[in-house]
Parts: C-alpha cells; sequence; structure tokens
C-alpha cells in the first residue's frame, strides 16, 4: 500500500482570530475533537455511542450547514472534517448557540479521517463547495476523485446519500464523471426536475449565497449507494 502523507493547501488561519474565537477553541474544542491517522481506527459507534446513525461533512466552512443538520437531527451524530481553524472557530460558534451535544470535529486533511472509518460507518456524507482547484495542474488536490471515491463508498452504508454541490460547472461535469464509473452510485434526484433545482433540505449558507449573487449556478448531486 502507498504511504500516503497529510496534504493541506493554503492558510490554516484565514484571519485573527477574535477573543470569542479564540475561547472556544481553548474551551470547548477539546472535547469535541475526534483524532485520526493513518493506520488507525476512528469508529463512530464507539466514539459517539449515543446516537442513531451518523452524517460526515468534509470542508464544511463556517459551519452554518452542518449544525443546522444536528439540529435537525439531535438523535443523529455528525462528525466535520475542516482544516482550517478559522471555520472550525465558527462551527464551535453555531455549536455553542444552538446548544448541540450531536457534533464532533476533526482538524485534518480529510483523507486521513476517510482512510480512518471503517466500512459502512455512515448514512450520510456532504461535500459542498469544495475548492474546485481551478487550473487543470492542480486538479489533482480535488477532494472528489478515483482515489477518494473508493473511501467515500467503503464507508457509506447501503442506502446511505452522497450528497455534493458546486457552483464551478467544471468540477459538477468532474464529480459526475467520477460517480459514473462507480456502479454502486445512482444519481438521485428526490423529486427535482434536474440537478440544478436546488434541494430543500439545507440552509443557503453564506458562500453559496455569494455563488448566487455572482450569477453561477450551481449544481446540487446526491447519489444513493446500492447494494450488489
Amino acid at each position: 500500500m502507498t504511504q500516503l502523507h497529510r496534504k493541506i493547501w493554503g492558510r490554516k488561519i484565514a484571519r485573527p482570530l477574535k477573543i470569542n474565537q479564540k475561547r472556544l477553541l481553548e474551551e470547548d474544542l477539546p472535547r469535541l475533537q475526534l483524532h485520526a491517522d493513518f493506520g488507525k481506527s476512528l469508529n463512530p459507534q464507539e466514539l459517539m455511542p449515543d446516537f442513531n446513525g451518523y452524517t460526515l461533512e468534509i470542508g464544511f466552512g463556517g459551519g452554518e450547514h452542518l449544525a443546522w443538520q444536528a439540529q435537525q437531527s439531535p438523535i443523529h451524530g455528525f462528525i466535520g472534517c475542516e482544516p482550517f481553524i478559522t471555520g472550525v472557530a465558527g462551527l464551535l460558534g453555531c455549536i455553542e448557540d444552538a446548544e448541540l451535544e450531536n457534533v464532533r470535529v476533526v482538524i485534518d486533511d480529510a483523507r486521513v479521517l476517510l482512510q480512518s472509518l471503517p466500512d459502512a460507518s455512515l448514512d450520510r456524507i456532504f461535500i459542498l463547495f469544495p475548492d474546485p482547484w481551478h487550473k487543470k495542474r492542480h486538479h489533482k488536490r480535488r477532494i472528489i476523485s478515483d482515489e477518494t471515491i473508493a473511501d467515500l463508498s467503503r464507508i457509506l452504508k447501503i442506502g446511505g446519500e452522497l450528497i455534493m454541490a458546486t457552483d464551478i460547472q467544471d468540477y459538477a461535469n468532474w464529480m459526475q464523471d467520477i460517480l459514473s464509473k462507480r456502479p454502486e452510485f445512482l444519481l438521485n434526484l428526490q423529486g427535482r426536475e434536474s440537478v440544478y433545482q436546488r434541494p430543500d433540505h439545507w440552509p443557503i449558507t453564506r458562500y453559496e449565497q455569494k455563488g448566487i449573487n455572482a450569477g453561477r449556478q450551481a449544481s446540487y448531486l446526491v447519489y444513493r449507494k446500492q447494494g450488489n
């Protein structure tokens, strides 16, 4: 097996942290943080045993969507993976404001977490508006790839959903091409007329709204994992 290493591009802190953000990171993060590592298992059922099912969000940005989902499903466990401290502080603020008890955080390269999670351990995986890495030489950095889709499939239960969104058409085409190579994944429009119609089961985040204001059309891709 090829030895993998953590690869995190960009700044871990986008701007100086505010006093309250520092407080949240010092006081709340230690009890909410989960640690993943290559070669080690991170089992949600063992670490969050009181919940009925588990959802992962990769790259949760400011945490608005993850916190909203957790608030809607308090008996469901949620794990957010985000390498950037500013985003983590944002999620911690959402957790505190909504008094959430069903969210845990992994601050790491998402590939590390994917390889740490057991088979069929998740009910849903959200990957919303990930960095598109526009330049062709950077496409290998995209979180949706032939390599990562194998782990995404492995950790998702039969009947589980892989939910992706992007407002970059090239990346939407890329995602659909990757998934077309995996017969276990079936596109599910959930009653929508097309992938461009926004589902009604999550809030519009600030980042998504910026794309709408700029006139970009988003693709909302929901794939259900099929059995053999």
